[in-house]
């Protein structure tokens, strides 16, 4: 591992992040004179920590970790009497549980996970303190949820691998139809405008289509090792300008295109330091234009700005808190952060949440912040209240290691199980180059 590199990354720019946050107007609140109870202990990245060497900067925390959801419980504890008991069973009242995440979106205070083992959307509505199950009825059951999308009207689009298609869901979580696409292999889906793109693993592609009527416009990139060309798309993502963004997992590498689907610039390379990847999955972008990209191999996200420059990355794998587990699924959203205040630290001024989907261990679904130090806080204040934790640079671990199938295991593959356990051959290449989306 280059060490320079990464210890040039762990200092962190103080600088190029406060310019990408551009953190005036943020909605979270007046600022509070409060005091951190002195006992309390919060996981910051990067670690707050006053400079004791002369000329080197403060380093300033930049997200801090929330907390994590792995049932209904935490949105709302189950409250059922004895008689409830003795009269419905112990089964009638069990919480629900997240089996397997993958896909993941949040808006408005509502966390939406694909669950693949549990075959079912799952709605962490935290306004309404309810968990919904959506797609477990009817004739138009989920069977392999690995995506799901919210367009702005409020609709739910979400990917089935073993339905080769996406299904839709109206603002009051009801099927209104689906999107059948034959021999479609989804991975990922994201929405701008009236647009709706596919990262589909079965044609190395990403789909473009109207999401309003399903028609197939066109497709972004094609076969090969060249900017504008993928061996496994697996993410997908855009901006507010309708900009593409895909995670390349056979590559490792991201590529950011047009709307009309043109190259327009690309980071990353395998490798054990920052700014590589190791197994990159999916991806998300905030609206600064800040890149977030889960890696299930350093078990972390790692932000960029809109001009693929590398400004910090959070998580690890281990035993504190906000560490991940084989994370998978990422999203983030401007709007929500009023249920999590009493979570934050008093000096702490969130701007967005970041959601990340974690397929093992007890924290299934966390929920990280992401904003600045408050003025009327010093930074020893936070210092003092942080909790140790790891920064995710190095070597992948030897229990992501144990899951990378290079041949590309993803959910929604012929051949894989419910959770993406065994192995396929590396998907053909389609015969024919793609087309670009019709503007």
């Amino acid at each position: 591992m280059n060490t320079k590199r990464a210890i040039r990354f762990g200092l962190f720019s103080a600088a190029a992040i406060l310019g990408a946050l551009a953190l005036g107007g943020c909605a979270a609140g007046a600022p509070s004179s409060a005091s951190a109870d002195p006992g309390a202990r919060f996981a910051f990245w990067p670690t707050p920590q006053v400079s004791t060497v002369a000329g080197v900067r403060d380093t300033e925390p930049r997200i801090q970790f929330l907390g994590s959801f792995n049932s209904s419980e935490d949105v709302s504890a189950t409250k059922s009497s004895g008689l409830e008991r003795i009269v419905f069973g112990a089964e009638a009242v069990r919480p629900a549980v997240v089996n397997k995440p993958y896909g993941v979106a949040i808006r408005d205070g509502k966390i939406y996970v694909c669950d693949i083992r549990a075959k079912a959307l799952v709605v962490m509505d935290l306004a309404k303190k309810q968990t919904r199950l959506v797609g477990t009825t009817g004739t138009n059951r989920l069977e392999r949820p690995v995506a799901v999308a919210v367009a702005d009207d409020g609709q739910l689009y979400v990917a089935d691998g073993i339905h080769a298609g996406i299904f839709v869901f109206d603002t009051s979580e009801r099927f209104v139809r689906s999107i059948v696409i034959p021999k479609l292999k989804p991975a990922s889906i994201a929405i701008a405008g009236e647009r709706l793109y596919v990262a589909d693993m079965g044609r190395q592609q990403i789909l473009v289509l109207d999401r309003g009527t399903g028609k197939e416009l066109g497709a972004i990139g094609t076969v090969g090792d060249e900017d504008g060309q993928f061996r496994l798309p697996i993410g997908v993502s855009t901006d507010k300008a309708g900009n593409v963004y895909v995670a390349d997992m056979m590559r490792c590498k991201v590529q950011k295109f047009s709307p009309e689907g043109t190259f327009l610039a690309g980071v990353g390379e395998q490798g054990d330091h920052a700014g590589g990847f190791a197994r990159p999955k999916h991806l998300a972008v905030d609206s600064d234009g800040i890149v977030y990209v889960v890696d299930s191999g350093f078990q972390n996200v790692q932000m960029f700005n809109a001009g693929f420059q590398l400004l910090m990355h959070f998580g690890a794998a281990g035993e504190f808190p906000g560490a991940m587990n084989l994370p998978v699924g990422v999203a983030v959203t401007d709007t929500g952060i009023e249920y999590f205040q009493d979570r934050l630290h008093p000096g702490f001024l969130a701007k967005r949440l970041i959601v990340v989907a974690n397929q093992f261990g007890d924290s299934k679904i966390s929920v990280y912040a992401m904003g600045e130090r408050r003025s009327n806080f010093s930074l020893a204040s936070l210092s003092n209240s942080a909790q140790a934790v790891q920064t995710g640079v190095g070597e992948p671990t030897a229990e992501s290691l144990k899951f990378q199938n290079i041949g590309g295991v993803e959910p929604g593959q012929e051949g894989a199980t419910a959770d993406g356990a065994k192995q396929d051959p590396a998907p053909a290449r389609p015969q024919t180059p793609a087309q670009p989306p019709k503007k």
